[in-house]
């Protein structure tokens, strides 16, 4: 097993592997990276048995680490390289990749320590952490192109002799179907690139829509953000155009196969359509 963690300045610490492997710490005990909870709330109806479910959520998740130095003559280095690395105050994002599958949580620190020790022992470090959002990401970053153009042309080939033969083919169904395998529903991120006018797009997923009143003009570049609720034109935040009838809520990955579209009011054949989303998962 191994865990980096990557800080928010960028800077990176590493722990697990074998004993020639980069990292200088090995892990002897990790908690907290499979467990799924669940917090249910429940009230006792007027008549009959039972109780009632009122509401239903998944709490914060806790990981805790045990590690220690590899080899005791670097004790005094990675010591402070450790101190100097876990700071309350910076934020982490942390790969864990386990039976060759890495997956990745942004956390906080909750407790940190790594006191000194005697020459002839190795010094350990114990480490609490916080994850507010208790998912785990795949490391991927899932691409498709809506849009796409399927290629055809491919060498060798043959022509046919007075017949013509396909380079390529546009979706001109303007949708396509996207596997969720995660444990459950993911959100996504759709850019849509003009390189013509398109008057008033809109992205379909599933039953819901956002659709955008305005106008595009070749090289504007719209960001919508599923996860943030937001949706910005050239970097400017243009919420206020939506149409009244999207929705935010509804553009969900359900777990399983998902359908997403793209059309226009015109100019839907001057759209490019890229949507970029992460699977989650229970634990690694």
């Amino acid at each position: 097993m191994y865990v980096k963690f990557v800080r928010d300045d960028k800077k990176i610490f590493l722990l697990g592997g074998a004993y020639q492997d980069a990292a200088s710490w090995g892990i002897k005990e990790i908690t907290g990276i499979a467990l799924a909870e669940n917090t249910v709330c429940t009230t006792e109806p007027a008549v009959g048995d039972g109780n009632e479910i009122t509401s239903e959520r998944i709490p914060c998740r806790h990981i805790d680490i045990i590690a220690s130095v590899k080899s005791r003559k670097m004790n005094a280095i990675e010591r402070r390289n450790a101190l100097s690395f876990f700071n309350p105050k910076h934020n982490y994002t942390v790969y864990i990749t386990k039976d060759e599958i890495t997956r990745w949580i942004v956390a906080k620190i909750e407790r940190f320590q790594c006191p000194s020790t005697a020459p002839d022992q190795h010094v350990s470090l114990e480490l609490s952490l916080l994850c507010s959002d208790p998912f785990f990401y795949s490391a991927d970053n899932y691409g498709k192109n809506i849009a796409a153009v399927t290629r055809s042309f491919g060498y060798p080939y043959i022509s046919p002799v007075n017949n013509g033969f396909r380079t390529g083919v546009y979706n001109f169904a303007k949708q396509v179907k996207i596997e969720n395998t995660g444990d459950i529903a993911a959100y996504a991120t759709i850019f849509i690139e003009a390189n013509g006018t398109v008057e008033n797009p809109k992205i379909i997923q599933n039953e819901a829509y956002i659709r955008l009143l305005d106008k595009l003009e070749c090289g504007d570049r719209v960001e919508i953000d599923m996860i943030k609720n937001t949706i910005r034109k050239n970097g400017a935040n243009c919420i206020g155009k939506v149409d009244r009838r999207s929705s935010f809520t509804g553009m969900v990955l359900k777990e399983g196969d998902n359908q997403i579209g793209f059309d226009a009011d015109n100019g839907d054949t001057n759209m490019k359509v890229v949507l970029y989303y992460n699977l989650r998962y229970l634990g690694v």
